[in-house]
């Protein structure tokens, strides 16, 4: 065998390895995110999750090295996007009146609970506890953009500081709670409320309900 042909043949190896690795982490992270969300981290094991990742004993320490390790991880792909998404949406925010930006960022969370119900859920579970994982979620993440949402929120609807935490988790809470009672909605009610039918209904009604403030109308 030439030198470039061993060479091309370690890259293949290689690259094999890294393909194996990135499933497997895939794996364990898309079976831990409705575990953690709606079973709490201290109600599901390490096995817990191998087995509804069918992944072998021993998999999770390898990639994650912990519990605490996979935790991160999953927390980081639920709310990177949201981060992401609503750094997009404050970009825009100079070009609107007073009244369209604060519909606007009512309308976007109302849309991304409704598309991720399960960042609702893991914060109904992490936001109740004193524990090192919100302490990580309000740095990392809630923290950066509950701040950001505030310079374009508070003098809008001129809020004082606690006013404001009043009109966030009002928000936050009407925003989420229909999607991530799914269920519960169908069964009382009869219908899903993450149609785009029902989401644009529900965006609709909270922002007349929480932007009635602004300039006192």
């Amino acid at each position: 065998m030439s030198l470039l042909d061993e060479t091309q043949s370690q890259v293949k190896v290689r690259r094999r390895v890294q393909a194996r690795t990135e499933i497997a982490r895939s794996k364990l992270i898309e079976a831990a995110t409705p575990m953690f969300a709606e079973q709490g981290f201290d109600a599901i094991s390490v096995r817990d999750i191998e087995n509804a990742a069918g992944v072998k004993r021993g998999v999770l320490s390898y990639h994650f090295g912990t519990k605490d390790g996979l935790w991160r991880a999953v927390t980081d792909a639920l709310f990177n996007p949201l981060i992401a998404a609503l750094g997009q949406r404050l970009d825009i925010l100079r070009d609107l009146s007073s009244r369209e930006r604060v519909a606007l960022l009512i309308r976007f969370h109302v849309r991304y609970y409704a598309e991720n119900p399960l960042l609702s859920r893991l914060m109904s579970q992490e936001a109740r506890q004193d524990t090192w994982r919100i302490a990580y979620l309000s740095q990392h993440y809630v923290g950066p953009s509950v701040a950001e949402i505030k310079k374009h929120i508070a003098d809008e609807l001129e809020l004082n500081e606690t006013e404001f935490a009043h009109w966030y988790y009002i928000m936050v809470s009407a925003s989420a709670t229909i999607f991530s009672f799914e269920s519960e909605c169908k069964k009382l009610f009869g219908f899903n409320p993450r149609t785009d039918e029902a989401i644009d209904r529900h965006a609709d009604m909270l922002v007349t309900m929480l932007i009635k403030p602004v300039n006192g109308d």
